[in-house]
């Protein structure tokens, strides 16, 4: 657990980092109406979550391939014989092109969703080209990124570098450099810079390379590979369908369109926060899974599963009773437009911390010979995020969509922890998560009891420093997980020897 613990501790200072960026963004410079309208930051998600979807179609199944099939490729040839990076380049290559040729005979049919609430995304309807094309190129580096065991340059590139970029276009406009037509063109350019990071340091190390020879591996495994990519890269594609079609849902049938959506995006960027560890821990994870696996060590991949669940439920927790003890200081300083939030961040925190709980159940049945389950569970994902979004949504606005998520993955995990229980006889949860939600509690209550302090800005502070210091005390006291006691240990006597302490 010691490359895990380290690579994901680095991972996640970065993406914490481009979190606070993020932060100034969307609750800070976006919600200022004298530059930009509730509709206008309703439409920078709506063009992201479109073409996150349509960028995994891109893929053509590329970017799973790569995390499975990596580690042979690695075993029996040289880095400078490897063909799996131009293959898999050329694969994606000709998605995106296939992407172009085909996107304009579906135009019509976005333009009768989205033209009577989000005349906007139907006004900027071409800009999903050069931000879909970019972050399908995205996904691919990123995962050879993470098969190298270089989930540093991910975190950078997504994190840091598209969200200072961001803040920069948002900075021009308020100077009077840019208007909004020119910042959002702009923006949908916005990942070249993140792909062009990655690529460069990759290539700089020689963990990515392009012969264009076909090897004896690929000759070998290539119908394998074609038929597992085709399977992970379908579940894949619905996954990320399901995450995204609230946005994509209440921008089309939510009364107040793109303003709901904009409204939407605070309360998930909140919410976001909780999955920072998932997404330092992913790319490391399903490196050592996939190693796992084909060297058969079934110990270690059941000693990564109950860790990495215990310490994604520490962390998460202890994120969202931050989240929702300052929620009501944020809506007050929002502003009144913004009250429903406070609900929509309690249920998608309670579905995150379910999908967090239950472990890196993704990354274990995509490594593993039944990675079949990956893509029938998506299908079943999408089908109840799609339908509890539609009816809800149309009722209740954006609070219908936090419920259809929180229903959606709460049957989505208990499914898969259910055949992850039967196929493997593996299960993640000891006394140890038991005591974790009841420190929780505790800590939650203590602090949602404390009285106002001074204004919203104090009052935000020090609820989130005494929630903080309370649970990361019991939670380091009772020594709940080895992973957090031995890295708060180390940091101590670093500490001392930094301040020459005996």
């Amino acid at each position: 657990m010691g490359i895990i613990r380290k690579q994901s501790l680095q991972s996640t200072i970065f993406i914490y980092a481009g979190f606070a960026i993020g932060a100034l963004n969307v609750l800070v410079l976006f919600p200022n109406e004298k530059y930009f309208s509730l509709a206008e930051f309703g439409l920078t998600k709506v063009l992201v979550d479109v073409s996150l979807l349509i960028a995994m179609l891109c893929t053509l199944g590329a970017y799973p391939a790569v995390i499975k099939f990596y580690p042979f490729y690695n075993s029996y040839l040289p880095k400078k014989e490897n063909d799996l990076p131009v293959w898999t380049f050329l694969t994606v290559l000709t998605g995106c092109l296939l992407f172009v040729f085909l996107m304009p005979f579906f135009k019509g049919i976005i333009i009768r969703k989205y033209g009577e609430r989000s005349p906007l995304f139907v006004q900027y309807f071409n800009l999903i080209y050069p931000l879909t094309i970019s972050m399908a190129f995205l996904y691919l580096f990123e995962a050879y990124a993470w098969i190298a065991k270089k989930t540093v340059l991910p975190a950078i590139a997504r994190e840091l570098i598209v969200r200072g970029l961001t803040t920069l276009l948002i900075l021009m406009v308020m100077a009077g450099l840019l208007n909004f037509n020119q910042f959002i063109n702009l923006y949908a350019f916005i990942y070249v810079a993140p792909v062009l990071f990655i690529l460069y340091f990759l290539m700089k190390s020689g963990d990515l390379s392009f012969n264009f020879t076909l090897s004896s591996v690929t000759r070998r495994l290539r119908e394998r590979i074609w038929i597992f990519s085709l399977f992970i890269f379908s579940g894949q594609v619905l996954n990320i369908l399901a995450k995204t079609l609230d946005s994509i849902i209440i921008s089309s049938q939510s009364p107040g369109g793109l303003q709901d959506t904009g409204i939407f995006t605070i309360a998930t960027y909140f919410i976001a926060l909780m999955e920072v560890p998932l997404r330092g821990m992913t790319g490391i994870a399903y490196s050592i899974l996939s190693q796992a696996w084909k060297d058969k060590d079934l110990k270690k991949v059941f000693n990564v599963y109950r860790k990495t669940a215990l310490n994604l439920l520490i962390a998460g927790l202890g994120i969202m009773g931050v989240l929702v003890l300052i929620t009501p200081d944020v809506i007050a300083f929002l502003g009144p437009k913004y009250e429903s939030m406070y609900y929509v961040v309690l249920l998608l925190g309670f579905s995150k911390l379910i999908d967090l709980g239950t472990g890196i159940n993704s990354q274990l049945l995509m490594t593993s010979k039944h990675w079949r389950i990956e893509f029938f569970t998506n299908i079943f994902l999408v089908i109840m995020a799609g339908v509890f979004n539609y009816l809800l949504v149309r009722q209740n606005g954006i609070l219908g969509s936090a419920w259809a998520t929180l229903i959606s993955f709460t049957l989505y995990n208990l499914i898969r922890f259910l055949l992850i229980w039967r196929l493997f006889k593996m299960q993640p949860f000891s006394m140890k998560n038991f005591y974790v939600l009841l420190i929780g509690l505790i800590c939650f209550l203590t602090g949602w009891f404390m009285p106002f302090v001074l204004n919203i800005y104090v009052d935000a502070i020090v609820k989130a420093i005494f929630f903080s210091v309370l649970y990361g005390i019991f939670i380091i006291r009772f020594r709940i997980s080895e992973d957090i006691n031995d890295f708060f240990e180390i940091s101590v006597g670093r500490m001392k020897r930094f301040f020459n302490i005996s």
